[in-house]
């Protein structure tokens, strides 16, 4: 999208030349409008302007001749009140520049270079009329006085000052309104080089890529199919708040499948399906395919672990009269969100005489909610002066369990003890039995969908277990692949795929070799041919927070699953930066199934990062590309991510599966 800056005085002609831009199709950004549609939807805005200048906001609106006969009046107040609009105006223009889908735009702004916007512009040009023009037009636009108008062209830039900032400068010196209106269309088919456009119209849809919204382009069949299979997900998610629950679940529902337990020493045929349970923790899933695993396999590789307040190993104690658990976070989480979610405690003890006890409070109808309880606003003015990330400290996210004693227990710590005859008397446990025990806090409660068109899934754990549910759904189905299709559901991966269950571990290589000699094949030629999707999901683009993210280079929500070449951060660090070959490969076997998908990759350059499993897969000399589903609010308690896109990603991992 070709983009042009309209600058240019009040009163000069600049919304003649905006009108043109839209009549030859293209879309204009009336910059002074969507200033006066945010004094009645920001009230953040509002309530600054209110602030800065009292007595020109009444009853939460702002009375604008009050406030235009402030700043029209002193060129000082005029860059004030710039200074609290310019950011508001821009994130705006912004949002509605990256939804648009027309082939050029045009913002109209008189602080075009003073708000930043005409970084985002390809061509500027300054409108520019005769002074008396000026205010003729304005005392018969705005019904103003000629004191008031002077004042107000006075109060802005010069002519020379404009056309020193410009590459362009118009005119509006035409003898009647039609005659400006042509000479701005003449203008414009110039600058935006729109006849050259028409000329090669076919060539240039051949050429150059348009990516459109997913809901523009997908089959009614896979609409019904969308929702089918996001109501499986979504019963999936819900069930499944940790590595332990994913494990469970997936081995019961592959064994109703004819999933049956690799063993060492089987023989293995085509259309053969097993799985590994690595200590619950992780699991491996795979069809055999009519191939020889010498020629290689399909794997899908995802993780199913997410961030999450773990218990310590000593965590349950009391304090003014209240008892809570001591937590340390897992994961990369932004502390604060924690604070008043409502929570529910998963997990596993492993008693002193050998048995496990699966405990799991917070998730059903009757049960009790936790929570991480926060400051109120009335004593905590010395919190908001401080960081996001100071703001709540590790330490302090404590589990609040309870505040009730026993009757007439007179010993110490009563609540504490309370809580603790309660887990004895439901669990049998001790406070010893902690010393054993993977107790994690989650958010409680089921997956919903979102928005009015429920178009969204809200839950906690999208990342990853969205894509580690794509990547396994297909096997259930699977006839016998050319490929041997392989699944795998790692953990660890918020912390660096480390320890016996991560990516890292050994467990990978010996369930390939194990398979492998079941079907008379070497794991080393296996590697070495073989094709991975390192199933994870991606940042969506978010127009709240637009300056992190390069927008033609970041997955959208509803423009399918996204394909990643390479994550890592800053220099690519600690990515495996896919070959060309190996996106070729994906886009070939995509388009042949009509899969909706797109590219990019995770926020600017310098902003930050992030990595997948995906290095680990290629360390072992298999081509690996990352793939899976945009997701907003990642990390959050509650993340979000879309049908279409869940879909997908589903969709695609299935053809990957039966490609040969």
């Amino acid at each position: 999208m070709k983009i042009l800056g309209i600058t240019g005085g009040s009163g000069s002609g600049k919304t003649t030349l905006l009108r043109a831009v839209e009549h030859l199709g293209g879309l204009g950004l009336d910059c002074d409008a969507i200033y006066h549609c945010l004094l009645e939807t920001d009230d953040a805005l509002v309530a600054a302007i209110g602030a800065r200048f009292p007595g020109t906001v009444r009853d939460g609106r702002v009375d604008r001749p009050a406030l235009a006969a402030v700043v029209f009046a002193d060129p000082a107040e005029l860059a004030a009140l710039d200074a609290l609009t310019h950011e508001a105006v821009a994130r705006e223009v912004r949002r509605r520049l990256w939804q648009s889908e027309a082939p050029f735009a045009a913002i109209d702004a008189i602080g075009l270079f003073e708000s930043g916007l005409a970084a985002l512009c390809d061509e500027t040009v300054c409108v520019l009329a005769p002074e008396e023009t000026r205010i003729e037009r304005l005392i018969r636009r705005d019904g103003i006085s000629r004191e008031r108008a002077l004042a107000r062209i006075r109060a802005q830039k010069s002519d020379e000052a404009l056309r020193a900032q410009c590459g362009h400068a118009l005119w509006a010196d035409a003898p009647t309104p039609e005659a400006f209106q042509q000479q701005c269309e003449q203008f414009l088919k110039g600058v935006l080089m729109m006849e050259e456009t028409k000329k090669f119209e076919k060539e240039r849809e051949a050429l150059l890529s348009s990516p459109k919204n997913g809901y523009d382009r997908i089959s009614e069949a896979d609409l019904a199919a969308m929702e089918s299979y996001c109501k499986e997900y979504m019963k999936f998610i819900s069930d499944c708040k940790m590595e332990r629950e994913a494990v469970k679940w997936t081995i019961e529902a592959a064994e109703k499948a004819g999933f049956r337990e690799l063993k060492p020493g089987m023989q293995l045929k085509p259309g053969d399906r097993v799985y590994g349970n690595n200590h619950n923790k992780s699991v491996i899933f795979a069809v055999v395919g009519s191939e020889s695993l010498n020629e290689g396999t399909h794997i899908c590789a995802a993780h199913i672990d997410s961030p999450r307040l773990d218990l310590k190993p000593n965590p349950l104690y009391e304090d003014a009269g209240m008892a809570y658990f001591k937590t340390h976070y897992y994961g990369g989480i932004k502390k604060y969100q924690w604070t008043t979610t409502p929570l529910a405690i998963h997990g596993v003890v492993a008693k002193k005489d050998g048995t496990v006890v699966t405990v799991t409070v917070g998730e059903e109808p009757g049960d009790p909610i936790f929570c991480v309880t926060d400051l109120l606003v009335h004593l905590s003015a010395d919190q908001m002066r401080k960081t996001l990330a100071e703001g709540v400290t590790g330490e302090n996210l404590r589990i609040l369990l309870g505040s009730r004693p026993l009757k007439d227990d007179e010993g110490a710590d009563r609540v504490k003890f309370a809580i603790l005859m309660l887990l004895n008397e439901k669990y049998g446990l001790t406070e010893e039995d902690f010393l054993s025990a993977e107790l994690t806090m989650v958010p409680a409660g089921p997956a919903r969908e979102v928005g009015f068109d429920r178009s969204l899934i809200a839950a906690y754990g999208h990342d990853d277990r969205v894509c580690a549910y794509a990547a396994f759904k297909p096997l259930l189905d699977l006839g016998t692949p050319v490929k041997t299709a392989v699944c795998v559901l790692a953990d660890k991966e918020e912390i660096g795929s480390v320890g016996i269950s991560g990516m890292q571990s050994q467990y990978f290589e010996m369930f390939m070799e194990d398979l492998c000699e079941a079907a008379g094949a070497s794991k080393r030629r296996c590697f070495e041919h073989s094709f991975c999707l390192s199933a994870d999901v991606s940042n969506a683009f978010d127009p709240l927070y637009a300056e992190t993210c390069d927008p033609t280079n970041n997955t959208k929500i509803n423009y399918g699953t996204g394909i990643f070449k390479y994550t890592g951060a800053r220099g690519k660090s600690g990515s495996s930066d896919a070959a060309a070959e190996v996106m070729g490969y994906v886009r070939r076997i995509f388009a042949k199934h009509d899969v909706i998908w797109q590219t990019g990759e995770l926020g600017k350059v310098d902003q930050g990062g992030g990595g997948t499993v995906a290095c680990y897969m290629a360390n072992r000399n298999i081509e690996t590309v990352d793939a899976g589903v945009p997701v907003l609010s990642m990390h959050a308690p509650m993340e979000i991510v879309s049908k279409l896109d869940t879909y997908m990603t589903f969709k695609g991992m299935k053809v990957f599966y039966e490609e040969n």
